[in-house]
C-alpha cells in the first residue's frame, strides 16, 4: 500500500526517482526498491520522503500507518532471538546508534531481564501506550548497566535507531539536564541539521516527537531525577521503547504515564559471587569462600563496588582475597559509611584502594578532575587543568582509565561516574590547598576561553554579536585545543557547549568575573546561530551580573544587547526593547558609535517584528549615520539593506532599490557572504514589488546559492517562498508549486509559524 502511495505522489509532481532522492536524502536505489515493494519501509525514510514531497500532516500520518502495516510485527524477545525480525536499516542509510559500549562483565539480573523481555514482547506489538520501564535503585546498584545490557540485546528490533542520554539527575557538578537540551541533541542524532531546528524549546520537543512518529526507535534516558525531566521526552508512538533509570522511583511517571516500575536492589549473594568468579576466576574466588563472602558484604553487594574491588584484585593475582578484605575491614569509619547506604559514601573505601595505588602525578590529576564542571573532558583540557604537557597528561589519563577511576568510551574524552566525581572533589579538598585549587581553576578557565576565542575567529568572522574579548596571555601550563578550520571550530562548540555554560556559572560563583563575561561572549554567536535560546539567556544573565559586580559599563552594555536579542527571539518584544535601550544608553555614554549602530539595527529589527516599519526605517537611518561616521563598511551595508527592506514593506520599492544596490557593493568589497545573501534577497523582493519579475529571479537565485554555501536553512525557506511568488506572477504555476513545496518542507521541519502561509499558497493553486 505504501509503495503505491509513494509512486502516485511522485508521479503527480512529475519527479524522477533521482530528483526525489536529491530532495529527500533517501537514495534512488532505496526509492526504487520501496516503490517496487522489494524493501520494507523504514519509518525515518517515510518521514524524509513525505517531507520532500510536501504532503500534509494527515497524509503523512496515513503514509506512516500504511508503512507500519507493511512491516512485520515484532515478535517476543527471548534472551537471544535468532529470527532477525528486527532487520537492519536499508544499505546506505544511517541511523543513530548512541548506546554506550556493552558491559563486558555483566552478570546476573536474570529476573529483571526476564521481566523486561516479557514486558517488551507482550506490549510493544499492540496498539497500546508507549512501553516505559523505570529502573530505580540506589547509586552504584547497576541501573545503567542493566539498561544498556538489555538495550544491546534488543537493539536489532529497533532498526530506526537507538538514542541514549544521561540526564545527570544527581550530578554534584551541575544541574540536571533539561528535556529541551536532550531533545536538541537527539534531533542532531536523528539527522536534523541545526538550522532546521526551531528556536523555541517546546517546538524542539514537538519536532523530536514528530521525528519519532511511526518509527521503531529505542530510547534510553539514564539517571533521571524526576518525572518532569522525562515526560517531555516520551514519544507518542506505540512502536518505540523507552528505558528510564533513576535513583528515585518516579511514582508520577508510573501513575500518569503508564510506566512499568522495575525496582533494582543490590545483587543476591549468588549473583554477586558469580560476578567475582567471572572477573577473577573460580579458583581464586571459591578457594577462600569465607573471604569471598566477607568481601561481598563489605561491598554491600553493590555491582559498582564489587567490580572495582575485583579489578583491583585482578591487578595482583597472587594476593589472596583475605588481604583485600582485611584492608577494607580496617578502615572502620569508611566501613560504617559503606554499610549505611549514604549515596556519596557507599563506595568511598573501595575507591580508596585504586586511588592509593596511583603514582603522585596521576593521583593529583584525578583530584583536579573533580574541579571540572562539565559532563566530560578532553585530554587537552585535562592537561591545562593540571598544568602539564599534553603527552604526559595522556599517559596519566591512561593510568586512571586502567585503574577504573575514569572511563573513556572513545579514548578522546574522559568522564566520571557520579560517585567517583564526588570522591575526587573530596580528595582535592583534603590534599590540595585553596591556592592550588584556584590556580588549577584559572588554568581551566583560560583553556576554554582561549580555545573559544580561536573557535569564534574561525566560525564567526562577520558576526556582529561577537564582542571584543581583549584576552590576556593564558596562565602558564595552559594548552588550548588545536583548531584548524571552521568545521573543527563548530565541532568543538558542539562538544563543549554544556561545559562552557557551566564554566560561566562556576567562574561567576568563584568571582572570576572577567572570565565569566568573556566566556559568555565567546559562545554567544554559537548559541545564537544554533537556536539554543534558553542557554543563551542563562549565559547572558550571568555575564550581566559579572559585569555589574565589576562596574564594567562596556561589558554591561554588551550583555544587555545579548539579552535583548534573546527576548526578541522568544517574541518578548517589550522586554527586548527595554534591554536594547539600556545597551544603547551605555554605548552612548561610552562613546562607542559602532556598537550604537549595531544596537540600533537590533532595535530596527524589533520594530519590524512589531510591524512598526516606519520606526524601523528611522532606526536604520540612525544606524547608517553612525557607521558612516566611523567608516564601517560592513555596518553601512547592513543599515542600507535594512532601510531598503523596510521601505519596500512600506510600499516604496522604487525608493528602496538604490539603498540595496549600494549595500551590495559594500558587502562584496567586504567579502561578507551572509550580508550579500540578505541583500540579494531584498533586491529580488524590490524587483518583484516593482513588477520586474524577470529581474527578481536572478537576485533570488543568487541569494539562495549563497545561503546554501553558508548553511542558513531557514532563510533558504524564505527565499524559496519569494521565488514561488515571482514564478506565479510570471504565470509559471508549476515552478511556483516547486518553490513553495521546497519552502514548506523546510518550515514544517522547523515547525515555523510561516508554514501555514506557504501551505495556503499551495492550496490556492489549481490542481
Amino acid at each position: 500500500m505504501f509503495a503505491a502511495l509513494l509512486r502516485e505522489r511522485r508521479l503527480c509532481l512529475g519527479w524522477s526517482q533521482d530528483e526525489l532522492a536529491e530532495r529527500s536524502g533517501v537514495s534512488a536505489r532505496s526509492i526504487s526498491a520501496l516503490e517496487a515493494g522489494r524493501r520494507r519501509p523504514r519509518m525515518s525514510s517515510v518521514v524524509q520522503l513525505a517531507d520532500a514531497l510536501g504532503v500534509d500532516a494527515s497524509t503523512r500520518t496515513r503514509w506512516l500507518r500504511a508503512a507500519r502495516d507493511t512491516a512485520p510485527q515484532i515478535a517476543a524477545v527471548p534472551d537471544d532471538d535468532p529470527s532477525g525480525t528486527g532487520s537492519a536499516a536499508p544499505p546506505g542509510l544511517t541511523v543513530p546508534q548512541q548506546l554506550p559500549a556493552a558491559v563486558r562483565h555483566f552478570t546476573g539480573r536474570t529476573r529483571e531481564l526476564k521481566e523486561l523481555a516479557a514486558l517488551m514482547a507482550g506490549q510493544l506489538p499492540s496498539c497500546g501506550a508507549v512501553v516505559i520501564s523505570a529502573i530505580a535503585g540506589t547509586a552504584g546498584v547497576g541501573k545503567t548497566s542493566l539498561a544498556v545490557h538489555f538495550a544491546h540485546r534488543v537493539a536489532r528490533h529497533f532498526p530506526d535507531g537507538q538514542l541514549f542520554a544521561n540526564l545527570r539527575g544527581f550530578d554534584p557538578g551541575g544541574p540536571p539536564t533539561d528535556a529541551a537540551g536532550v531533545a536538541r541533541g537527539f534531533l542532531d542524532a536523528l539527522g536534523v541539521p541545526s538550522v532546521r531546528i526551531p528556536a523555541d524549546p517546546e517546538r524542539q520537543l514537538a519536532l523530536y516527537r514528530s521525528r519519532l512518529a511511526g518509527t521503531r526507535t529505542l530510547i534510553v534516558l539514564d539517571n533521571a531525577r524526576e518525572a518532569e525531566q522525562v515526560r517531555p521526552l516520551l514519544p507518542g508512538s506505540d512502536t518505540c521503547l523507552v528505558l528510564v533509570t533513576s535513583r528515585n522511583r518516579l511514582p508520577g511517571l508510573v501513575a500518569l504515564d503508564g510506566a512499568v516500575p522495575l525496582p533494582l536492589d543490590v545483587l543476591p549473594r549468588e549473583e554477586a559471587r558469580e560476578l567475582l568468579v567471572r572477573r577473577l576466576g573460580a579458583e581464586q574466588v571459591l578457594g577462600d569462600p569465607d573471604a569471598t563472602d566477607e568481601l561481598i558484604e563489605l561491598c554491600a553487594r553493590l555491582p559498582l563496588a564489587l567490580n572495582i574491588a575485583a579489578a583491583h584484585a585482578a591487578d595482583h593475582p597472587g594476593t589472596p582475597l583475605g588481604v583485600w578484605t582485611g584492608q577494607l575491614r580496617d578502615n572502620r569509619a569508611r566501613l560504617d559509611l559503606l554499610s549505611a547506604g549514604d549515596d556519596h559514601a557507599d563506595v568511598r573505601a573501595v575507591f580508596s584502594w585504586s586511588y592509593r595505588a596511583l603514582a603522585p602525578q596521576a593521583a593529583r590529576l584525578f583530584r583536579l578532575l573533580g574541579l571540572h564542571p562539565g559532563p566530560d573532558i578532553s585530554a587537552a583540557a585535562a592537561a591545562s587543568l593540571a598544568g602539564l604537557p599534553l603527552p604526559q597528561t595522556r599517559r596519566l589519563l591512561d593510568d586512571l582509565h586502567l585503574a577504573h577511576l575514569i572511563t573513556a568510551p572513545d579514548r578522546k574524552r574522559y568522564t566520571f561516574h557520579d560517585l567517583l566525581r564526588a570522591y575526587a572533589t573530596e580528595q582535592s579538598a583534603t590534599h590540595d590547598s585553596p591556592q592550588q585549587q584556584a590556580e588549577a581553576t584559572l588554568r581551566m578557565l583560560d583553556h576554554y576561553l582561549h580555545t573559544a576565542s580561536r573557535a569564534g575567529s574561525l566560525a564567526y568572522t562577520h558576526d556582529s554579536s561577537w564582542p571584543p574579548l581583549d584576552l590576556a596571555e593564558p596562565a602558564a601550563g595552559v594548552t588550548p585545543e588545536a583548531l584548524a578550520d571552521r568545521r573543527q571550530a563548530l565541532d568543538w562548540y558542539r562538544e563543549e557547549q554544556p561545559t562552557l555554560e557551566q564554566l560561566v556559572a562556576r567562574a561567576y560563583q568563584l568571582q572570576f568575573d572577567g572570565h565569566a563575561w568573556q566566556l559568555a561572549g565567546a559562545q554567544v554567536s554559537y548559541l545564537l546561530k544554533s537556536g539554543l535560546w534558553q542557554q543563551w539567556q542563562r549565559v547572558g544573565e550571568t555575564a550581566l551580573a559579572a559585569a555589574e559586580r565589576t562596574a564594567d559599563l562596556a561589558r554591561q552594555a554588551h550583555a544587555h544587547r545579548w539579552l535583548g536579542q534573546v527576548h526578541r527571539s522568544h517574541g518578548r518584544l517589550a522586554q527586548a526593547h527595554d534591554e536594547l535601550r539600556l545597551a544603547l544608553g551605555l554605548f552612548v555614554a561610552l562613546g562607542d558609535r559602532e556598537r550604537q549602530g549595531r544596537t540600533r539595527l537590533d532595535i530596527a529589527i524589533t520594530h519590524g517584528e512589531e510591524r512598526a516599519y516606519a520606526e524601523a526605517v528611522a532606526e536604520s537611518e540612525r544606524a547608517l549615520e553612525l557607521f558612516e561616521a566611523v567608516e564601517d563598511p560592513s555596518g553601512q551595508a547592513l543599515s542600507l539593506n535594512s532601510i531598503g527592506w523596510y521601505l519596500t514593506v512600506l510600499g516604496e520599492p522604487r525608493a528602496a532599490l538604490p539603498y540595496c544596490r549600494r549595500a551590495l557593493e559594500l558587502s562584496r568589497a567586504d567579502g561578507n557572504l551572509p550580508a550579500q545573501s540578505s541583500i540579494l534577497d531584498s533586491i529580488g523582493y524590490i524587483h518583484h514589488h516593482l513588477g520586474e519579475y524577470e529581474e527578481a529571479l536572478p537576485a533570488y537565485r543568487g541569494s539562495l546559492r549563497l545561503r546554501q554555501v553558508i548553511g542558513d536553512y531557514f532563510l533558504q525557506a524564505e527565499i524559496h517562498t519569494h521565488l514561488g511568488d515571482t514564478h506565479l506572477a510570471l504565470g509559471d504555476t508549476e515552478a511556483a508549486r516547486r518553490a513553495w513545496t521546497e519552502s514548506l518542507a523546510i518550515l514544517d521541519r522547523l515547525q515555523h509559524r510561516d508554514a501555514e502561509a506557504v501551505r495556503a499558497r499551495l492550496d490556492s493553486l489549481a490542481p
